[in-house]
Parts: C-alpha cells; sequence; structure tokens
C-alpha cells in the first residue's frame, strides 16, 4: 500500500464527522448498561432468584422487533422538536427524556416489593432504547455521501467502537458509583446511582446537539 493511500485512510478517521458517529454509538450502547448488568445486579443484590433475573432479560426482545413500528417513526412527527432539532434527533430527545424519567422511577421503586413495576419500567426503557436506535442508524447513515466508500466502511466501525464504548464506559459508572454509595452506608444504593446515571444520558443528550441532521429529512 503506498504512503498516499495509507495517508487518506488514516485522513478518514480525523473526519469531524467520525466524532458524530462515534457519540451517536455511546448513546445506542449506554442503555444496553440499564437493563442488562444494572437491572440484574440490582435484582441479584436484592435476593431475587436467577429464574427471575433470567425472566427480566426477555425485555431484550423490543431489540429484535424494533423494525414492526419503525415506518410509524419514520412518519410521525414530534410537536415543536422536529421543527427545532429534526425530525430524527427529536425522536432521539424523546427517547432520552423517556429513558431519564424510567431511571427516576427506578429510584424510588423496591425490586422486592414491587418486581413487576420495576421489570415494567425496564420494559420501557428497552422500548424507548430500541426506538431510539431506529433513529440514531439513519442518521448515522445520513453523516456519510453515498459515494464515500471509504468513510463509510470507517464509519461502521467507529459506530461499533462508540457502541461498545457507551455500554463498557457506562457499566464502570454504573458499578463504580453503586459500590461507592453502598460503602457510603447508602441502603437503597443502586436507586441512588440511578438518578445520576441521568446525568449520562442528559450529557449525551447535550451531545446529540452537535451532530447534524439534513434539513430535508421528512
Amino acid at each position: 500500500m503506498s504512503n498516499k493511500n495509507w495517508s487518506q485512510i488514516t485522513a478518514v478517521y480525523f473526519d469531524i464527522r467520525m466524532v458524530r458517529i462515534f457519540l451517536l454509538g455511546i448513546i445506542s450502547g449506554f442503555p444496553w448498561v440499564l437493563i442488562g448488568s444494572s437491572l440484574s445486579l440490582w435484582l441479584k443484590e436484592d435476593g431475587l432468584s436467577r429464574s427471575t433475573i433470567g425472566w427480566a432479560g426477555l425485555i431484550f426482545g423490543d431489540y429484535a422487533i424494533n423494525f414492526l413500528w419503525a415506518p410509524l417513526i419514520d412518519r410521525l412527527r414530534v410537536p415543536f422538536l422536529t421543527s427545532f432539532l429534526g425530525h430524527r434527533r427529536g425522536w432521539i430527545i424523546v427517547a432520552q427524556l423517556i429513558i431519564v424519567v424510567c431511571l427516576l422511577f427506578w429510584s424510588i421503586l423496591n425490586p422486592t416489593e414491587q418486581l413487576w413495576l420495576v421489570i415494567g419500567v425496564g420494559l420501557v426503557i428497552a422500548i424507548a432504547s430500541a426506538t431510539q436506535d431506529i433513529t440514531i442508524d439513519a442518521l448515522r447513515i445520513e453523516q456519510i455521501e453515498q459515494h464515500e466508500t471509504l468513510s463509510m466502511a470507517a464509519g461502521a466501525a467507529i459506530a461499533v467502537v462508540g457502541w461498545w464504548t457507551g455500554y463498557k464506559v457506562g457499566g464502570i459508572v454504573a458499578l463504580f458509583t453503586a459500590e461507592f454509595f453502598q460503602k457510603s452506608g447508602f441502603q437503597n444504593y443502586w436507586q441512588v446511582s440511578f438518578v445520576l446515571l441521568c446525568l449520562i444520558v442528559v450529557l449525551c443528550s447535550i451531545g446529540l446537539l452537535f451532530v447534524k441532521e439534513k434539513t430535508n429529512t421528512a
């Protein structure tokens, strides 16, 4: 491979659009921490059985069927947000808001006494996350023009890196804060952690404002 070709490949990854795609990956990956490791550990540490935790894992099924409501999301406009932010960013913000509300709701629940309500809120988080993935994928794809084959390949790779970053870093933050509050004497340390995790969602929403959306999106 010539030096020129190598420099072209390297330059692609320094494109500002890759930063935007990376951010979208983080936004997509973070909710998996909430309904995956965080929810499972929360239920386990509250003394619930493995079978119960296994049933809770069924909420991931939403991701497999989000194509069913994708056409609806593509057509429905979000009042005010669609005009102000764009169709796709507006829907992502709505999903982020729902996730924040759910986390705050989790912070006042007790799994041993309100198990099905806890799982129900987790289901809502999963639906919101699966819905935002519909628009995140569309927004990510439109960052790159069809003729930019090299950038398309790089963008696909960066999207995966971003997803795992959101998942892994989010998991580290969730576990660290839970352990910190546990050692600090908080009995409901997971519930307190969920309040702080709202800040990550808010930061993701702020970062989303720097991701451009084509103005001709319906």
